[in-house]
């Protein structure tokens, strides 16, 4: 049977299911103990006294029952993990007046004005007692001399308010709400630097602890030997996995050329690792009991260097398969690769359901799945004659083969395409491994100073060849083709023609091909729609941005950008609030509007603005920033309040005669208490961006 020689896959499928609806349908229920409990014991019994009895029709009942008892081992142990689901959870105890006593679950991030760490919440008190919880939360501590020295393990005592992460505030915009929620953290809070105080240090986990001092010290060695700026903070990355001295333009500069998975730990440097050890650890190969000790010594070492990386999914799925390789070894097992990467998933997913949330996981296992199943076929189907040529071309095979299985989720999450990914790898790939064996010589050799300078000198320079490089190929013209929206079902869509395609090209079945037409035929029908309704849309977007003004006038394809000089110069929050929202309106034509320049007159056929006033689509705007003085009263549509003017909602009304006003995320909390206030003495409409989120106001529906 195919099943057969994949048990682990058998297995899979049913358990991703179970925790998808989990994820999907979001219940707050665990299922009772019967419910697994009574698959398992009718599956041992058919399994110890009937399956000899069994007919060959009947044979399904076990396949049947074993299905079921994955599935919702699945959704179980993905209940479990929810916090709603903890009856320990510390979320319904808090209180503003309460204290928290909370142990530090990493290494603090010291930022401007702020020190960040993520804490594990270990009681809480009130007014009587100590109360024991369970949970995490995100501490923004108020940065001074004692909060940069806080270390991973220490417990601290604070009393501040922890509120529940807010959810996404614009249209299209990233939820860090679910990114949190999917790692446990599901509240936030700012701690004042006197609202807290150390109780106890070195608390934490004995192996976490040491992982964290091993990689501070790893640092302090490449800042010693003279690495800085970016040089400094990509081999952090490429070795260690500290992304936090990374600069937001050089991570777009490596997603703009498809190269952004070299600055993360992955299976190379795992695999790295495993060679080296191996090479080292050979001679245990000479003695007949020296398979199992060896196995445990690179089982040990490959792990524990996972940890020291910050276990990230891509790390965590090569470490699992090579210790599976190990293990196979080490009792003569030969490892089938498919199995192997089915069963590394199913560990993983055991230990952490929600790893399948993240990003890295899902393209790291796709990734893997398309180089197993794509590449030799691409390989064999041309072999130069010369051996440079042949891994240049082997090289190739790997990132086509890579490149196929994972684009459309790619598309779906980035919104983008790397159209010179192949030079990008060709160049940056080999000097990605170069640097991985220079920064490694350089650690281990840190005794030898001036030998590990004279290292230092070539590894900075095998940077500076590598971010150049980068940086030249996400300059070429045409590098990114940005802004591509992609649904769901498009999604599932163009994965099945993608590899559709594959199949047809590699078995030349013309069955396949008829498949891959139709559903590329039923590809057109969303992207026509969509397509068609983007042409005739008509909408004002007033986006929620802290300190921010910022309003885009979307119309057709075309959208006029209404916002401050300084969220203008800022492409990171640009990004990360507005982006996803014109990819997804399909926006292709952008004209930036800029409050208080002095080319303050805009005109074309749907769009008006003379200084503060604003025309669209039929539709009357005023923005008030400062202080205005009108002689007579104007009546409006819209009136939008920003950066905080020193006005009054009384003369506002008296120069002003607006259907709804409109108050956004510029202005302090403090002002838009006031001002609604007045608005409700005044019976007049208002809408606060910074309590309600974005107003999207759409011309087609009035």
């Amino acid at each position: 049977m195919f099943w057969n020689r994949y048990p682990f896959a058998r297995i899979l499928f049913p358990f991703l299911t179970g925790i998808i609806i989990a994820l999907y349908f979001d219940l707050n229920f665990q299922l009772p103990f019967l419910a697994l409990a009574f698959p398992a014991l009718a599956l041992f019994i058919i399994v110890v006294f009937f399956q000899k009895k069994l007919t060959y029709r009947m044979r399904w009942l076990t396949g049947f029952i074993f299905t079921l008892f994955f599935l919702l081992a699945g959704y179980q142990l993905t209940a479990m993990k929810n916090n709603k689901n903890n009856n320990f959870f510390f979320g319904p105890y808090l209180a503003d007046e309460n204290y928290v006593l909370a142990r530090m679950n990493e290494p603090v991030q010291v930022r401007e004005k702020v020190c960040k760490c993520v804490v594990e919440v270990i009681s809480v008190r009130d007014s009587i007692r100590w109360t024991p919880a369970l949970g995490k939360a995100i501490l923004y501590i108020e940065k001074d001399s004692f909060s940069e020295n806080l270390n991973y393990g220490d417990e601290i005592i604070f009393k501040g308010k922890l509120s529940e992460v807010a959810p996404p505030m614009n249209p299209g915009e990233y939820n860090y709400k679910n990114y949190l929620k999917y790692r446990s953290v599901e509240y936030n809070g700012y701690v004042k630097k006197n609202a807290w105080r150390l109780l106890s240090s070195c608390n934490g986990n004995i192996l976490m602890d040491f992982a964290y001092k091993l990689r501070g010290k790893l640092l302090r060695i490449l800042n010693d030997n003279g690495l800085q700026g970016d040089e400094y903070a990509v081999v952090s990355a490429l070795l260690i996995g500290y992304t936090d001295n990374l600069d937001p333009e050089l991570i777009k500069n490596y997603q703009g050329t498809g190269a952004v998975h070299i600055l993360s730990v992955s299976g190379l440097h795992v695999g790295v690792i495993f060679v080296v050890l191996n090479f080292l650890l050979q001679f245990f190969d000479r003695n007949k009991y020296g398979r199992l000790p060896k196995a445990f010594l690179l089982l040990g070492f490959i792990w524990f260097y996972a940890v020291l990386t910050g276990m990230s999914p891509s790390v965590m799925r090569a470490t699992a398969m090579f210790s599976l390789i190990i293990i196979g070894k080490a009792f003569r097992y030969p490892p089938n690769i498919y199995n192997t990467v089915a069963a590394s998933a199913f560990v993983l997913l055991m230990a952490d359901p929600y790893m399948i949330t993240a990003v890295g996981f899902q393209l790291s296992y796709l990734a893997v799945l398309g180089i197993v199943a794509i590449y030799p076929h691409i390989n064999k189907a041309w072999i130069p004659k010369y051996w440079l040529l042949r891994q240049l071309w082997s090289l190739i095979a790997v990132s086509i083969s890579a490149q196929l299985i994972t684009f459309p989720l790619c598309l779906y999450y980035f919104h983008q395409f790397p159209n010179y990914f192949l030079l990008t790898n060709i160049i940056a790939v080999p000097l990605s491994g170069l640097v991985i064996y220079l920064g490694i010589a350089v650690l281990v050799l840190s005794f030898l100073p001036w030998f590990s300078l004279l290292l230092a000198k070539a590894l900075s320079f095998s940077l500076m060849l590598l971010n150049g490089s980068v940086s030249f190929i996400e300059n070429l013209p045409y590098s990114v083709t940005r802004a591509i929206p992609l649904s769901f079902t498009e999604l599932l869509l163009v994965y099945a023609v993608s590899i559709g395609l594959c199949i047809y090209i590699l078995k030349r079945n013309h069955k396949v091909f008829i498949g891959v037409a139709a559903f590329a035929l039923i590809l057109l029908i969303p992207l026509t729609a969509s397509n068609y309704n983007a042409l005739s849309q008509k909408k004002i977007v007033v986006y929620n941005v802290n300190k921010h003004t910022v309003v885009d006038f979307i119309y057709g394809k075309s959208v006029w950008f209404l916002c401050d000089p300084a969220f203008i110069a800022d492409t990171r929050k640009q990004d990360f609030h507005i982006m996803n929202n014109r990819c997804e309106h399909k926006i292709r034509h952008v004209t930036p509007v800029i409050t208080g320049s002095e080319k303050d007159a805009y005109r074309s056929d749907c769009f008006f603005r003379n200084g503060n006033f604003i025309g669209f689509a039929g539709k009357k705007l005023a923005l008030i920033d400062k202080a205005t003085y009108n002689t007579r009263r104007l009546a409006l549509d819209f009136l939008l309040i920003s950066q905080n003017p020193d006005i009054s909602m009384g003369e506002i009304l008296q120069q002003y005669k607006p259907t709804l006003i409109i108050f956004d995320a510029s202005n302090s909390v403090k002002n838009i208490k006031k001002w609604t206030a007045q608005c409700n003495l005044s019976r007049v409409s208002y809408y606060s961006t910074r309590t309600s989120g974005a107003w999207v106001y759409n011309l087609n529906e009035q």
